[in-house]
């Protein structure tokens, strides 16, 4: 009886588990190895809000235009912002590159490059390791992956007047259309949705960003931006200057 007892605790145990690791199935989940395990300033205590930084906007339509380069433009954003002056286009040519559909029939990977044509479509985007992988080309170990921390952490940032490159969604809302593709590296969910901008401030009620669609310092739901953020992997870049 002790042994199906034990048998019991443990079958309990592994659902729990299960459950556990499935409960959030509209969330992007992500590789966190590589980050640094250290963010700038991780201790200092919040403030409550920081007024949108004087980020200079950069818009990926402008010619040459980069139909889907708002992860490379918002990058721009960030390190122009510390001094590493580079053209989102120069990033868009430097950014490692993967193809939407395989000739086997798999997806690219966006953690392994921009999956797509980022200039004309279609295409998808790219996740924060090659991002972290590029700003670090310029900034080198000034460069933070926040990726899978807490959204104080990106708060904190902007408290010290660093702006912060993040993945969120094209409406700055949860969507409730993923799709799970298979890539060389396994099953991912994905939407095409996802959207990059530069976090420039943010308050009670809202978080403001640089909109690489043409909006100098947007207002968005904090609410809203926090689960949109969140849902998309907490993917999150600073520089720190």
């Amino acid at each position: 009886m002790k042994t199906l007892g034990t048998l019991c605790v443990l079958i309990l145990t592994a659902i729990l588990v299960y459950l556990g690791y499935n409960i959030y199935t509209n969330d992007i989940h992500l590789n966190f190895f590589n980050q640094q395990s250290d963010e700038p300033d991780e201790k200092t205590p919040l403030k409550g809000s920081a007024s949108p930084l004087n980020v200079v906007l950069y818009r990926q339509m402008d010619s040459p235009r980069l139909y889907n380069g708002c992860e490379v433009t918002s990058l721009a954003m960030i390190l122009n912002n510390a001094g590493y002056h580079v053209s989102k286009n120069t990033l868009a040519d430097k950014i490692n590159k993967v193809p939407l559909t395989y000739s086997s029939g798999l997806k690219g990977d966006p953690s392994e490059g921009f999956a797509g044509d980022m200039e004309n479509g279609p295409g998808l985007g790219v996740y924060h390791e090659p991002i972290d992988k590029l700003a670090k080309e310029y900034a080198g170990n000034k460069v933070y992956d926040l990726t899978g921390k807490d959204i104080s952490s990106v708060y904190r940032q902007l408290e010290k007047g660093r702006p912060v490159w993040v993945i969120t969604t094209t409406s700055f809302k949860p969507v409730d259309h993923m799709q799970t593709w298979n890539t060389p590296n396994g099953k991912i969910d994905i939407t095409f949705s996802m959207h990059s901008v530069a976090v420039t401030g943010y308050d009670h009620d809202y978080v403001y960003v640089n909109d690489p669609y043409g909006y100098k310092n947007r207002k968005t739901d904090r609410s809203d931006f926090e689960k949109a953020w969140k849902q998309m992997g907490s993917q999150a870049i600073v520089i720190k200057s």
